[in-house]
């Protein structure tokens, strides 16, 4: 009898903020993406010299910060889920920005020596192997589709991404592999090519190609203000261009669609 006394006079009262963790997850979520935004202008205000591709670069970054804002409004993820996302993409992005900082960027420092072909022999090169006909033929979503390939098949072991939902997986792979682009292209279009390639190491794939590069910015393949088209010619040399089939396939072309959407070359 007291027992029972005891409990029906336990009474709790006072406001309930009964939407409390959604506020506090929101607010979490909310922080994760004005880090992973701040991280993604500080790269474009340190790592991109041209106007243009610096707009479109903070553009793609923040269209992907509102994909994660879509996707766990939709509760395909969570937003803790969301803000781990974010987190990443931040951690990531800093990392390719200090290998363009000096001094942090010493550490990076591992060049490696072209194959001595022209770039337009290599371009022609890849894109037969993937078109069967020669880079100038190629449509403007075919060149797409080479860019892409061989940033890809360089960087993909370099790409540590994972997400809740196939939409950010791809969107932040690609970003990721555009972030690390945009780096090796202004290390490897800099006035001082010796000393930024005594500092610019592992960009995309445990690193750049060097030497060669004294006609990179007046190459015709790829015409001024192409940085992610340059990038692909200097790589074409060591990208494997493995055969993607089935699923791999589907997820590859999604990739490229992101790619595409960023509108940079």
């Amino acid at each position: 009898m007291p027992d029972n006394q005891t409990n029906s006079n336990t009474v709790y009262s006072g406001p309930y903020q009964t939407k409390q963790e959604h506020s506090l997850n929101s607010n979490i979520l909310q922080s994760a993406r004005d880090s992973f935004e701040s991280a993604g202008l500080y790269f474009s205000s340190n790592a991109i010299s041209d106007a243009n591709v610096r707009a479109r670069y903070a553009d793609g970054i923040r269209r992907v910060s509102k994909l994660v804002q879509e996707e766990v409004d939709s509760g395909r993820m969570s937003a803790a889920d969301g803000a781990a996302f974010c987190q990443t993409m931040r951690n990531q992005i800093m990392v390719e920005t200090r290998k363009v900082t000096p001094p942090q960027g010493l550490p990076f420092a591992q060049a490696k020596k072209a194959e001595g072909l022209h770039l337009d022999t290599l371009l022609d090169r890849y894109s037969e192997r993937l078109f069967s006909k020669p880079f100038r033929n190629l449509t403007d979503a075919e060149k797409d589709r080479a860019h892409y390939a061989v940033i890809e098949a360089a960087g993909r072991n370099n790409v540590k991404v994972t997400a809740k939902t196939a939409r950010l997986r791809v969107a932040g792979k690609v970003g990721i592999l555009v972030t690390a682009a945009l780096a090796g292209y202004e290390i490897v279009k800099a006035d001082d090519k010796v000393s930024e390639a005594a500092r610019q190491g592992t960009v995309i794939g445990g690193g750049m190609i060097g030497g060669a590069l004294a006609g990179l910015a007046v190459s015709s393949v790829c015409g001024p203000g192409a940085p992610l088209c340059a990038i692909a010619v200097l790589l074409i040399g060591s990208a494997a261009g493995a055969t993607i089939t089935g699923a791999a396939y589907d997820v590859y072309m999604d990739e490229v669609r992101e790619f595409q959407a960023w509108r940079i070359r």
